[in-house]
């Protein structure tokens, strides 16, 4: 392994952790409250007609249940990522919640009825974010693969603000992101 990619392995279980810690410590009225409406300037970007891919949140992860039932709320079309057996992201039009499965790692996902899309916007989770816009992922490369795959979609990453680091090592495939979200600031 070489030593960028045993960086990034350090990286993940030391972000991994403060994110865990950070999270356990919030009250239930804190955790629900957070990222559950876009904060002006990232409402502005997002018209009802697109189509905005997202997570659907696991652990210790920036909750999306409360952003994608405001989202649907004023008429934007949800899509969450399956992966698929080339180990590639898909992403497919959901109308709830209720309606996913349990796919790749036990992680909900849409079933392979639910209709192929192309996303206009893509939020994604992340690990560990600097202020270069550069991200941290869980290691299998499936947002950095998409984010490649559809290069005019707008990439935010969602995340804590503990999951801050000062500079993520990058791999020539690393994409930036144009814009994070935390629970505190918007980074442009």
């Amino acid at each position: 392994m070489s030593i960028l990619k045993e960086n990034k392995q350090q990286l993940r279980k030391q972000y991994r952790r403060r994110r865990d810690n950070f999270v356990g410590q919030l009250d239930s009225a804190s955790r629900n409250l957070s990222f559950r409406r876009l904060p002006s300037p990232l409402a502005r970007l997002i018209q009802p007609d697109q189509t905005v891919a997202l997570y659907r949140s696991i652990g210790s992860e920036a909750p999306t249940e409360r952003l994608i039932e405001y989202l649907t709320e004023i008429g934007v079309r949800i899509a969450l990522p399956r992966v698929t057996d080339d180990d590639s992201l898909e992403f497919r039009l959901i109308s709830s919640v209720d309606t996913l499965v349990s796919g790749f790692r036990n992680i909900p996902e849409p079933d392979e009825t639910c209709q192929l899309c192309r996303p206009d916007v893509m939020i994604s989770p992340l690990v560990a974010f600097d202020r270069s816009l550069r991200r941290l992922g869980q290691g299998g490369g499936y947002y950095d693969r998409s984010f490649a795959k559809y290069p005019d979609a707008l990439r935010i990453g969602l995340a804590w603000s503990v999951q801050e680091a000062d500079k993520i090592p990058v791999e020539p495939h690393d994409l930036p992101l144009q814009m994070i979200v935390t629970e505190c600031e918007i980074i442009e």
